[in-house]
C-alpha cells in the first residue's frame, strides 16, 4: 500500500468515527450543576466593576466553574471578570 493510500484510509477511519460519535473525550471535564447557575455573589468574589455596561445590568453568574461579573447582551453573557 503506498503512503498517500494509507493516508486516504486513515481520514476516512477518522472522518467516520467522528460522524458516529467516537471522538476524544476531554479529560477532566467537570459535570454541570443540575440545580443551575448561582445568581447571588459570594462573600469572597471580586468586587463589582459597576452597576451597567451600555445600559445592561451587571449581574453574577456561576456555573460551577468560579463565578463572573458580566452582562448579557444578545442573548450571551459577556464575562468582565
Amino acid at each position: 500500500m503506498s503512503k498517500s493510500a494509507v493516508a486516504a484510509a486513515l481520514a476516512a477511519g477518522a472522518i467516520i468515527g467522528s460522524s458516529l460519535g467516537f471522538g476524544l473525550a476531554t479529560a477532566g471535564a467537570e459535570p454541570v450543576d443540575p440545580g443551575g447557575p448561582a445568581l447571588e455573589a459570594p462573600a469572597n468574589a471580586p468586587r463589582k466593576p459597576a452597576e451597567f455596561w451600555q445600559g445592561h445590568p451587571m449581574v453574577w453568574w456561576d456555573w460551577g466553574s468560579g463565578g463572573h461579573w458580566g452582562v448579557w447582551t444578545n442573548g450571551q453573557f459577556l464575562p468582565f471578570t
